[in-house]
């Protein structure tokens, strides 16, 4: 027994390697589906296999892995998800397919729920899930050394798991802008309670591909991020967005738009759900393409756009520039500062209120309404008030009605308090009133005991 156990240990390395050698290649049976798959020139996401592919004919262990479809015009990509090894199919005229090993990887379980896609020849990956937390860095299969390189960005987004039909990000069919709506940011190694071990963000993002830039558009709105969440699965990616599918209808989000529409027919629904709940298919150019992998069944359907309405929610929003605001306020209140202390400086060089009311306009009354000052101000140096009977005199208008006798009162005394208080300055009136002690129903007129002395010297 210890001789054989010697011998085993001895020959693992050639097992393994050997185990390796077999995973070089994978085949299936020939369907025209992945041949028409093949012939696509781009403008279709990488297409996830639901379950396991059981027609794929590989390695026992390699059948555990997600499998993902990837079109290029280079040709048709298999992706074994969360190991990083990538095969290209071959047609060899025969009845098989074959997919040919074109990486080395060594590094792999880092990558789980990662998105794939094409971008300008190349074939990159976001985000992933691996060693206890998820990751927004920007993979690029490199052909020469056949392994997967870090691209470096401007900052990391983390993708939202991409599994069982849902995507969490978008990319446009020429390749230029990957979307993701949101961030799910994942941490088990930390210990909850003290950080959260696993949260979301609602930050909008754009990577543009060739400048590897990534670009904060704004921030999910409230019912777009509900929507996303509570989709029961992501139904296909479109030419322009993400179609997500409820058992009440499908949303159509339509990035490129900032636009959100909904189609409620049930039989629509039920027939999507019908295909995807057993089969491979994708969206292309306003049809659908399934393959059973079952029957090896391979059927078509239009994906009619015109019964989707458009709702009045958008998907993203500019959030609220409060750092511009503080900025705005903060120079509002500098510049109303310093206004405020030249207005305070500028009135302590004034002069008095009575000097400049002497300089400016020594005589602005009327001859009528200088006598009536006369009156009030005599009236008031004796302690006497003015009653409305000698006002009216003073006034000359004693015959007319009351009516008249009131307003015309009303317009003068307005009158005197208006002109000395645009020569003065001064806020209190000139002419003041107070009950009459004989009858409360009266008003008696008195010249304000502080604007005396400046009144004799204007009507001088």
């Amino acid at each position: 027994m210890r001789f054989f156990s010697i011998i085993l240990i001895l020959f693992c390395p050639y097992f393994l390697i050997a185990q390796n050698f077999s995973d070089s290649l994978i085949t299936l049976k020939k369907s025209k589906f992945f041949t028409d798959l093949a012939k696509k020139k781009g403008g279709i996401s990488s297409l996830q296999v639901e379950g396991r592919a059981q027609y794929l004919q590989m390695s026992p262990y390699l059948k555990e892995y997600p499998v993902e479809y990837l079109p290029t015009p280079e040709g048709l990509f298999l992706h074994l998800g969360r190991s990083g090894r990538i095969y290209r199919m071959e047609d060899r005229g025969d009845s098989l397919l074959y997919f040919v090993r074109l990486d080395r990887t060594v590094n792999y379980n880092y990558n789980i729920g990662s998105f794939l896609f094409y971008s300008h020849g190349e074939i990159l990956e976001i985000g992933g899930y691996g060693f206890w937390k998820s990751n927004g860095l920007l993979r690029r299969y490199n052909p020469k050394d056949k392994e997967w390189d870090i691209v470096p960005t401007n900052r990391e987004v983390h993708v939202p798991v991409a599994a069982s039909w849902r995507q969490g990000a978008w990319v446009d069919p020429n390749g230029d802008h990957v979307y993701v709506p949101y961030e799910q940011i994942v941490n088990d190694g930390l210990i909850s309670g003290s950080e959260f071990s696993q949260h979301n963000s609602t930050d909008f993002y754009r990577l543009e591909t060739k400048g590897k830039v990534w670009e904060k558009l704004g921030v999910t709105t409230d019912k777009a991020f509900e929507i996303i969440r509570a989709s029961n699965w992501t139904c296909f990616p479109s030419d322009r967005g993400l179609y997500l599918g409820f058992t009440k209808g499908i949303y159509h989000f339509d990035f490129l738009s900032n636009q959100i529409s909904f189609n409620p027919d049930p039989g629509f629904v039920q027939s999507l759900m019908r295909i995807q709940s057993s089969q491979h298919c994708y969206y292309h150019r306003g049809w659908i393409y399934a393959f059973n992998p079952t029957t090896y069944q391979y059927d078509s359907m239009r994906f009619d756009t015109k019964n989707f309405v458009l709702t009045k929610d958008r998907i993203w929003k500019k959030p609220f520039p409060y750092v511009a605001a503080g900025f705005g306020l903060f120079a509002l209140v500098v510049v109303g500062g310093l206004l405020a202390f030249r207005f305070a400086k500028r009135k302590r060089a004034l002069p008095s209120p009575s000097l400049v009311g002497v300089a400016a306009a020594p005589r602005p009354f009327t001859e009528v309404e200088q006598a009536l000052l006369s009156l009030l101000l005599n009236r008031s140096e004796n302690g006497q008030t003015a009653n409305i009977g000698d006002i009216n005199y003073v006034l000359g208008i004693k015959d007319k009605s009351p009516g008249m006798q009131k307003k015309v009162r009303s317009d003068v005394i307005s009158s005197l308090n208006e002109k000395f208080a645009f020569v003065t300055h001064s806020k209190e009136p000139l002419v003041q009133s107070v009950r009459s002690e004989f009858d409360k129903r009266y008003f008696e007129y008195l010249i304000n005991a502080d604007f005396r002395d400046d009144l004799k010297r204007m009507l001088v």
